[in-house]
């Protein structure tokens, strides 16, 4: 199967999954790229996620952005807190661009030559949502600078 067919195949199973799963989103279909658009309530903030389907790489990749930009002189300690974070989870991480200070968090599924299932889109889509909820409201508070480093390992720690 060629790779725009698997990646379609991919496109049809993620959007399959997020009909089942009776989820809203807009979807984006053109030649070489697949997109969905979507957007999730948490306990403190609005998580906004989009999921590609890159055809040359064979990936199923999310992304969602902090609401927030972490300022330069909190960079450094953001950047702690990230890999504190990390460190916890199993699947997914979340990155900072250090020249601008936007953080995300992504999580990526390869499928070359073996198609995957609803079970993994799901999976995709929930981890990420509870990693996104578990995590976003704490690194506010840090790049805020009205919770240390230290707290959140606490947080870590005790979760």
């Amino acid at each position: 199967m060629a790779k725009i067919d698997e990646a379609r195949v991919m496109f049809n199973t993620l959007c399959q999954t997020l009909d089942n799963m009776q989820w809203k989103y807009k979807k984006e279909e053109t030649e070489g790229l697949f997109a969905v658009y979507t957007t999730a309530i948490g306990k403190d903030l609005t998580m906004r996620l989009t999921i590609h389907i890159d055809v040359d790489r064979q990936v199923m990749y999310l992304k969602s952005p902090m609401p927030f930009v972490v300022a330069e002189n909190m960079r450094d300690v953001m950047a702690g807190a990230i890999a504190r974070a990390n460190w916890s989870m199993l699947n997914g991480s979340f990155e900072m661009d250090y020249s601008d200070g936007f953080v995300a968090f992504k999580m990526i599924v390869p499928y070359m030559s073996s198609m995957i299932g609803a079970d993994v889109c799901r999976y995709l889509i929930v981890l990420s949502c509870n990693m996104i909820d578990k995590f976003n409201d704490k690194f506010k508070s840090i790049a805020e600078g009205s919770m240390t480093v230290e707290e959140l390992q606490r947080f870590i720690s005790e979760s």
